[in-house]
């Protein structure tokens, strides 16, 4: 997996750094789950424990009835006896939410671990060396912690940096041109067409912003930054010239770049260009994005957003899909269209392996409540 895929791992192995706060269990080397293909020690079920204890407690934190800094609903209870609902709009009280979602975390790492001898798949040891070194020079700050819940520094490497590791590179394999599920040139063109959306934009201020020094009623003197709505002539030359933009590019008789080039020189400004290639969320509350997602192919529109003094104008461009031909076909940008395309698909393929292959749990799991996690 390429380094830069790696964030949301990094993410969730920090969080976890912060989240945790120390406890008295001892490590052990028990097992927790294994398979004919892995033996994966108790460590793990705890660290997916704590990740899971977090979601349910992030999920808790949208009810009115929580209190996020006592750590407790309805004024006295723990939030683990609360009914919570989650992203797929499954309910159920935290506490054996909690439990159900680190069996699924467990499943999934016995099905990783199945899927990977099958599929020969290999990952970038360099890679996992770099991180392996970077979280271990920080391992003599937070092993009292993790080893009071009993998380050793191998379970700690294993969960949060091989398996994902190795998640990535069955994803890979398995998607691969010439992979059991192989994904061709063709499908990601389609996809990228149906689904990707190109756009261009720049902006200028519709206000002026300095620093100024007030004064509160007690008289005590700050300095804040005040912004100042340009005049009412002021805005419109700018909507007037942005208007124009918008009508000479839709019309095809200039290019975004041109736009850009003829309203710094007419505005004396060094304004430059933010381009992307994406799926946007129809969900989106980004003004931008929302605008955009209205706007024709090859259109381009002016737009204020903003509110008070503090407003701001647009010009915005949506180029046409097949403008952007060669970019599935970069490698980078392919792997990004395939991850869109399967990730869905993967994650049921996992959840199928995980409940087909033969598991054997350890009852020391059960000795492990999600309570342990709560603060005394």
């Amino acid at each position: 997996m390429k380094m830069r895929n790696f964030t949301k791992i990094l993410c969730v192995v920090l969080a976890l750094v912060v989240a945790l706060s120390a406890a008295s269990c001892s490590l052990t080397k028990q097992y927790s789950y294994k398979t004919d293909d892995v033996e994966l020690p108790i460590g793990i079920y705890i660290y997916y424990l704590q990740s899971a204890y977090n979601e349910a407690q992030s999920y808790a934190q949208k009810s009115d009835k929580y209190d996020s800094e006592a750590g407790t609903y309805d004024g006295e209870k723990s939030f683990l006896k609360m009914e919570i609902t989650d992203d797929d709009d499954v309910t159920a009280v935290a506490e054996e939410w909690i439990k159900t979602k680190a069996d699924e975390y467990m499943k999934e790492a016995c099905a990783v671990y199945y899927e990977y001898n099958k599929l020969g798949a290999t990952y970038d040891e360099a890679t996992a060396e770099y991180y392996t070194n970077y979280y271990g020079q920080y391992w003599d700050q937070i092993s009292e912690t993790y080893e009071g819940y009993g998380i050793s520094l191998d379970s700690f490497i294993q969960a949060g940096i091989t398996i994902p590791l190795m998640r990535s590179a069955v994803f890979e394999k398995e998607y691969a041109v010439d992979g059991p599920m192989a994904v061709s040139d063709e499908e990601v063109l389609t996809y990228f067409n149906d689904n990707y959306t190109s756009y261009h934009y720049f902006s200028a201020n519709l206000y002026t912003s300095e620093t100024q020094t007030v004064t509160d009623a007690d008289g005590n003197e700050s300095e804040e930054n005040v912004d100042t709505s340009l005049s009412d002539d002021e805005i419109a030359r700018y909507e007037t010239k942005f208007n124009a933009y918008a009508e000479n590019v839709s019309a095809g008789i200039a290019t975004f770049t041109q736009a850009l080039n003829v309203y710094n020189k007419s505005f004396d400004d060094e304004a430059t260009a933010t381009e992307n290639v994406e799926v946007i969320d129809a969900d989106t509350d980004d003004e931008i994005l929302q605008a955009i997602l209205t706007m024709k192919e090859g259109e381009a529109v002016a737009k204020i957003t903003g509110e008070g003094d503090a407003r701001k104008i647009y010009f915005i461009y949506k180029e046409a899909i097949a403008d952007q031909a060669e970019y599935p076909k970069d490698s980078e940008h392919r792997d990004s269209i395939v991850s869109k395309m399967k990730t869905d698909d993967f994650n049921e393929l996992l959840k199928t392996i995980g409940s087909t292959i033969t598991i054997s749990i350890s009852s020391a799991c059960s000795s492990y409540k999600p309570s342990m996690f709560e603060s005394k």
